[in-house]
């Protein structure tokens, strides 16, 4: 199945955000809501019970200068069993303008038993936009006794500002390979997330500073264990292992609004 979704944003007279153009090919649908005030808030819903073998989906998101954009999921997505060999593919293209934000906050995604998934994000980024992103991904289906039996976790995230790389963030999970459980790696939990921050507009001070504050208030959570990072320019990631996928989505939420004001 191909299936695509592409849309892009105009910035109103009245300062409003609001969609320009919109195409989307099952599985895909795009709800708007009403009522969000001058940024546009958006749904990404699908149709199909989730990624299948051979299944390629694109999402590009255009984002024009001053517009402000938050775009979320129906529900978590789930990877399908496949026969060896098949694979399924993601990929996001996203194109944030001067001055424009945009928040992507997906709810998890769960590797079922013999799944393989490669996705890829990559995101380019103008002067003074800021970019919120949160991914958690579940090892497996915990309760039915899947754990890393998935085939195969192929993940890229590249966020670019003028021709030069802000942050390259890869994940390869092959189970049959390596052990996952092994220290430095997932050592026995479920979940893994990864919540990033860029804000072009910010000062390095200002970054430095929340970056400690993130840091002491998440030295005492004992729901899962987090780490913050400060990147060279432009922002910061944290990544947070845990037991289950609410707990890391939570976290990534309320931290969604605090920095999306």
């Amino acid at each position: 199945m191909q299936s695509r979704l592409i849309l892009s944003t105009q910035y109103t007279s009245s300062g409003c955000t609001q969609l320009k153009d919109c195409f989307v090919s099952p599985p895909f649908k795009l709800m708007t809501l009403p009522g969000q005030g001058k940024r546009l808030e958006a749904i990404q819903m699908s149709s199909s019970p989730g990624l299948l073998a051979g299944d390629h989906l694109t999402m590009e998101l255009h984002l024009a200068a001053q517009t402000d954009l938050h775009l979320t999921t129906q529900a978590f997505t789930r990877v399908q069993s496949m026969h060896e060999g098949q694979f399924a593919e993601q990929h996001n293209r996203f194109y944030l303008q001067k001055n424009s934000c945009l928040c992507y906050l997906p709810h998890p995604l769960v590797l079922h038993k013999d799944s393989a998934l490669k996705q890829t994000t990559y995101v380019e980024m103008e002067e003074g936009s800021r970019f919120i992103y949160g991914e958690t991904v579940a090892i497996g289906r915990v309760l039915n006794g899947e754990v890393f039996a998935f085939r195969q976790f192929s993940s890229y995230l590249r966020i670019m500002h003028q021709s030069i790389p802000l942050l390259s963030d890869r994940i390869q999970w092959i189970p049959e390979r390596s052990s996952l459980n092994a220290l430095s790696q997932m050592e026995n939990f479920s979940h893994q997330g990864t919540f990033v921050y860029m804000d072009l507009a910010a000062t390095p001070s200002s970054l430095k500073d929340k970056v400690e504050q993130l840091q002491a208030r998440f030295a005492e959570e004992e729901s899962c264990v987090l780490g913050v990072s400060l990147l060279d320019k432009g922002g910061f990631l944290v990544r947070a292992v845990a037991y289950r996928a609410d707990t890391i989505e939570k976290i990534f939420q309320q931290l969604g609004v605090e920095l999306y004001q």
